[in-house]
């Protein structure tokens, strides 16, 4: 008798271990997410937006963001290096805006072998194999070329300053600007400037293309950075100009009627949604593979209720 009841003590107290055992794993923590950034250049409001949108979400979500970027917007190889550092500190999820977007990187090859997802955001590679999470481009230059058409009265020529084209959202836009002057046949596009991806035009530049084209009335730039170095120059007086990108000081230049329209890309919004999608595609919760964010179209009229929407 006292062996049975000596017996089940031991039976029921090796239970009582495994159930403590199996406890205290189900209450440990889950390990910390690690998602690798790689942006165009992190120096421009844009950017800097875009990364503050990224820890943001990661704080929220209990991630870590890894967040580098290149000196320059026209800088492919140093990106392409700093990608794959992180495929090599194995990330759990890599994005990247991609300074390239036409020739496959050696990272996205790396990124398959070791099963480390990869995404897009705030410009898409050409396959369109790989999420992305942005604003619909194209459709961005079509709204923008549709504002200054209807501010030159449907009539003229317009001209389209743009960054580099191997970056898709600036591909996509000039393509939207084209499709929609196409719709137009009083006007036409007489200039495609290219290779400004968040750079500046010299006032030099800006004189040449107004003695070029002197028939030219209106701009749409690609870029808000590009914008305002043009409207820095005495030459582009005159000049009706739409652009796209949230920055503070290009809010200030449409609100004073400097530029006549813009296209409200967030980088916040952007950066927030990107870290969210990362966190959703690793723990198998996505629902689509793209992800478009509307960009609100502002102008004089509206500007003073969108800063005042955003800046409370």
């Amino acid at each position: 008798m006292g062996k049975r009841i000596t017996g089940s003590i031991l039976i029921l107290a090796l239970l009582l271990t495994l159930c403590s055992c199996k406890s205290t794993q189900t209450e440990m923590p889950p390990r910390e997410l690690i998602i690798g950034v790689v942006a165009k250049c992190a120096n421009t409001e844009y950017w800097m937006s875009v990364r503050s949108g990224m820890e943001a979400a990661a704080k929220k979500s209990d991630c870590r963001v890894l967040f580098f970027a290149p000196n320059s917007e026209e800088d492919a190889e140093a990106q392409e290096k700093l990608a794959s550092s992180l495929i090599r500190r194995r990330v759990d999820v890599l994005a990247v805006s991609p300074i390239d977007a036409v020739n496959e990187p050696a990272y996205l090859r790396e990124a398959r072998k070791l099963g480390i997802p990869v995404i897009s955001y705030d410009s898409a590679f050409e396959s369109g194999e790989i999420a992305y999470i942005g604003i619909d481009n194209q459709l961005a230059g079509y709204q923008m070329a549709a504002n200054l058409a209807k501010r030159l009265d449907y009539q003229g020529e317009i001209g389209i300053v743009s960054g580099e084209q191997d970056q898709m959202c600036h591909r996509e836009r000039v393509e939207g600007i084209k499709r929609y002057i196409e719709t137009v046949p009083g006007m036409k596009i007489s200039y495609i400037e290219s290779g400004y991806s968040g750079a500046k035009m010299s006032g030099e530049k800006v004189s040449e293309l107004r003695r070029d084209y002197p028939g030219v009335k209106g701009l749409v730039v690609t870029s808000a950075v590009t914008a305002l170095g043009i409207i820095e120059s005495s030459e582009a007086a005159g000049l009706r100009i739409v652009t796209i990108d949230v920055q503070e000081d290009v809010l200030y230049a449409l609100k004073n009627k400097q530029i006549i329209g813009l296209v409200a890309q967030s980088g916040y919004d952007i950066g927030y949604k990107t870290i969210n999608y990362a966190r959703a595609l690793k723990t198998g919760q996505v629902k689509e593979k793209n992800v478009i964010i509307e960009a609100e179209f502002l102008t004089a009229e509206n500007v003073e209720d969108y800063l005042e929407k955003h800046t409370q």
